[in-house]
């Protein structure tokens, strides 16, 4: 566990983590499917695809498989479809999980610079944020298209530490996806998971973060150096996937 005297910022993930987007996600993906008047899609899917950008849940959805992909003109015409009925829901459904206010006051407090890296577009994010009321707090906002590879790739984080000046080892990264821990092992940074974020319905525990927690208001408990809550994890995942595997039996 990093030293609360060597945090020097923290960087958060956006969705699953800050804001739970996922009913106007569902929204979208179904305006979409009915404009290209294909069948509904089981709405829990959706959820479990979430946390790899835009690109691949079209890919997804349109699929209906974790992994599946569609040639590329479907691929662009669905895409169109669905930012524009994302856009038009205007985060009519958007919610700040509970502790995230607490959490990000407290930090804001203590002057404790704070980042967003996203697999979102960046012009999304900031909208998603100032529509929240948090964009404030957020010295930085970096997505998908400020990078050269999206999380799991190390980039945003290498490049937070190099705009705030900072070494890569003094950033605690806190998202909810094995994708979050893996960008922060390859960073060199700490990792912080809340238990409810976008995994792929698999329990975050098996990413082996340095700490989950249930609530962000628990997160000045971390910087103190307070021992954590051991649970034990509810399924089983690969590691070495992008994404993980449920075990089968």
């Amino acid at each position: 566990m990093l030293p609360a005297t060597a945090v020097k910022a923290v960087v958060f993930e956006l969705d699953g983590t800050l804001v739970n987007t996922a009913a106007d996600v569902r929204f979208a993906a179904e305006e979409m499917l009915a404009d290209l008047k294909l069948p509904s899609l089981n709405v829990d899917h959706v959820s479990d695809w979430l946390g790899d950008g835009s690109d691949k849940l079209i890919h997804r959805i349109l699929s209906r498989k974790i992994d599946g992909s569609v040639p590329d003109p479907v691929f662009r015409l669905g895409s169109a479809l669905f930012l524009k009925a994302y856009q038009r829901r205007n985060h009519a459904s958007a919610e700040l999980y509970p502790g995230v206010e607490v959490c990000l006051r407290q930090l804001t407090k203590k002057k404790v610079p704070m980042v967003v890296v996203t697999n979102q577009a960046t012009s999304l994010a900031n909208d998603l944020l100032t529509h929240m009321g948090i964009r404030n707090h957020f010295s930085l906002v970096l997505g998908k298209d400020a990078l050269q590879e999206p999380k799991p790739s190390p980039d945003g984080l290498l490049e937070a530490a190099l705009l705030l000046q900072i070494k890569p080892d003094q950033i605690v990264m806190v998202g909810g996806s094995v994708n979050d821990v893996n960008a922060a092992r390859a960073a060199g940074c700490g990792a912080v998971c809340v238990s409810y974020g976008y995994n792929y319905g698999v329990d975050i525990r098996y990413a082996a973060p340095d700490v989950v927690l249930d609530s962000l208001a628990d997160f000045s408990a971390y910087l103190k150096d307070e021992k954590p809550r051991a649970v034990k994890p509810r399924s089983r995942w690969n590691k070495t996937a992008t994404h993980p595997t449920k075990e089968r039996r």
